[in-house]
């Protein structure tokens, strides 16, 4: 479908829909400036960039829309609001407090085996962290969130963190460094092993900063 497949194989984007793939494709152009606030998002021009056609265009625009980053205007189109980092503050403090309920949800279900299999997801993060592998080791510090939260057998959180956790995947695609993922793997790896210690406060306590330190 995509003659340009690059651009929405890289990093976070395989796996999910095709209105997906292009939204985040255009989240991304919107947090790096390619696309300012204010402009003008045109189907055609996304759909020729992509060799797509316009319909999954026209999907991937609803989402984002229903996330609150573009608007319809009558006779104007599709216009991309202001993506402040206020807001970016404002969906990574959601996504900690739905990690740390997933935690606590998740109390009185590591086993061994499930603690096993936590411990290769955070030596698996650590391996890509230190080939300083940036976007890679975004998608396997999502992995060790989402298994917690299967660990915590509650759907509703991990929907939920999936819908904030997105814009904050394709902001630190963009805008984080080496030095920023080192700084995060750092806590997470205490909340992790935390996690093992069953100290439920100090893995919340340990989220906090790594979320934090994600975004600053």
């Amino acid at each position: 479908m995509f003659g340009n497949t690059s651009n929405l194989t890289d990093g976070i984007y395989f796996g999910e829909s095709l209105p997906q793939q292009i939204a985040k494709h255009i989240l991304k152009k919107i947090i790096e400036g390619e696309i300012e606030a204010g402009e003008k998002i045109v189907e055609e021009d996304i759909s020729k960039e992509l060799n797509t056609s316009r319909a999954p265009v026209r999907e991937a625009l609803y989402l984002l829309q229903v996330d609150g980053i573009v608007e319809r205007i009558p006779r104007r189109g599709t216009i991309v609001k202001p993506f402040s980092q206020k807001e970016i503050i404002e969906y990574n403090d959601v996504a900690i407090g739905l990690i740390q309920m997933g935690i606590e949800f998740s109390q009185g279900n590591w086993h061994e085996e499930n603690k096993q299999s936590l411990r290769k997801h955070l030596e698996s993060a650590t391996d890509v962290c230190e080939k300083s592998n940036v976007i890679e080791y975004q998608k396997r510090a999502t992995q060790i969130f989402r298994y917690i939260f299967s660990i915590a057998k509650n759907k509703a959180l991990s929907r939920f963190f999936e819908e904030a956790s997105h814009i904050l995947m394709v902001f630190a695609q963009s805008q984080w460094s080496i030095e920023t993922m080192e700084n995060f793997h750092f806590s997470l790896k205490m909340s992790i092993e935390a996690i093992l210690e069953d100290d439920v406060i100090r893995a919340k306590s340990e989220i906090h900063e790594a979320l934090n330190r994600g975004v600053m």
